[in-house]
């Protein structure tokens, strides 16, 4: 079963990979759940994300892109992607910048 994850930030530390765990990780019954991978525990969530390969992966941050587009105005979402770049070193900056184009630009056309 699946509810509402509140929206986090990248800006916000563990809070955010908190969220990304949470996200992916389907069943998860404790936080000893989310920090583990592979048998190993890792101390951080950031750690654990990093891990399961989930920060370094451009189609998480463009899947968190796309749905802070239905809340969040064109000026948020620019100040979410400059933190994106910021924060999250994205491997395709230009792929990210045209699949989310119409959202981040739409109070300029």
């Amino acid at each position: 079963m699946r509810g509402r994850l509140v929206s986090a930030n990248p800006a916000e530390g563990e809070r955010y990979y908190l969220r990304l765990l949470l996200f992916h990780i389907s069943g998860p019954t404790c936080f000893e759940d989310l920090y583990t991978v592979n048998n190993i525990k890792y101390p951080t969530f950031r750690k654990a994300a990093l891990e399961r390969g989930l920060i370094e992966s451009d189609d998480g941050l463009s899947q968190y892109l796309t749905e802070a587009s239905l809340f969040q105005f064109p000026n948020a979402l620019r100040r979410l992607f400059a933190t994106i770049l910021r924060f999250c070193e994205p491997g395709d900056v230009r792929k990210l910048w045209h699949e989310h184009y119409n959202g981040l630009s739409e109070d300029y056309r």
